[in-house]
Parts: structure tokens; C-alpha cells; sequence
């Protein structure tokens, strides 16, 4: 009974050439050593730097692979965000961030008619009132002139 091997991809360091594991899913292949703080990369990109403003082609392919860095990270930092935006977590995440929300705007919203609605109750008791007056009055003058008749 021997124990299953891992089947976790590994690719060399492009710097130290140590095995670096790779991930399962989609995204760009670790090209340098995930654990100790970018060291590897770090002393790649310097090792590069040095011999960028060499002539010629050992010049031009320290440039490029410059750039490829640059891309490297900006990748890896997009990736991040993809997972973390789009995961079922973060879609959860963003969901209940909505449902929130409009639970608050529904919630003011209500406010806003109730505190309408008291405003108007006593409104239109002073326009009953008002037209009941109008008509007390229409009718006292009504009586008046037929008097004065």
C-alpha cells in the first residue's frame, strides 16, 4: 500500500531552479519561488537590471524579459481580483452588499410616504373643514339675500 503521489504540477525557479508548484486551474505558471517573498524574482529582475543597458542582444533580451515581469505582475494581480470578484464568495458578497442596500432605500423610502401621509391626514381634515366653512357660509349669504329680498 504505498502512499498516492502528489499531483501537483511542479516547474522550475527561472531563477534558483527549485521546484515551484503550480496551481491546479487556469492562470499563468509560477515562473519563480512562491515562498520566500519574491526572492527569487527580486534578485532575477536585479541580475536583469544590471544587464540591461548591455549592448546588443544580451541588452535587448534583459529588457524584454523585464517586461515580462512587469506583465507577470499585473496578471497575477487581475487573477486576484477575477477570483476574488467573481468566486462564489464574492458574488455572495456582492449579492448581500446589494440586498442591503436596497433593504435601506426601502426602508427610507416607507419613512418618507409614512411622514407624507401624516402630513396629509391633517391637511385634508383642513380642506374639509375649509369647503364645510365655505358652504356654511355660501348658504348664510344664500339666506341673507333672500332676506333682503
Amino acid at each position: 500500500m504505498d502512499a498516492q503521489p502528489s499531483t501537483t504540477e511542479t516547474r522550475p525557479c527561472a531563477h534558483c531552479g527549485a521546484p515551484v508548484p503550480q496551481r491546479v486551474g487556469a492562470g499563468r505558471p509560477f515562473r519563480y519561488c512562491r515562498d520566500n517573498d519574491g526572492a527569487c524574482q527580486r534578485a532575477s529582475r536585479n541580475s536583469r537590471m544590471r544587464h540591461r543597458n548591455a549592448p546588443g542582444l544580451p541588452g535587448q533580451v534583459a529588457r524584454t524579459w523585464e517586461a515580462v515581469d512587469r506583465l507577470d505582475q499585473i496578471v497575477e494581480t487581475l487573477t486576484e481580483s477575477l477570483h476574488a470578484e467573481l468566486s462564489p464568495v464574492g458574488v455572495q458578497r456582492q449579492l448581500a452588499q446589494v440586498r442591503a442596500e436596497a433593504a435601506t432605500e426601502i426602508a427610507a423610502a416607507q419613512t418618507e410616504r409614512d411622514e407624507a401621509r401624516d402630513d396629509a391626514e391633517p391637511a385634508a381634515a383642513d380642506a374639509a373643514r375649509a369647503r364645510e366653512q365655505a358652504r356654511a357660509a355660501l348658504a348664510d349669504a344664500d339666506d341673507a339675500c333672500q332676506r333682503a329680498d
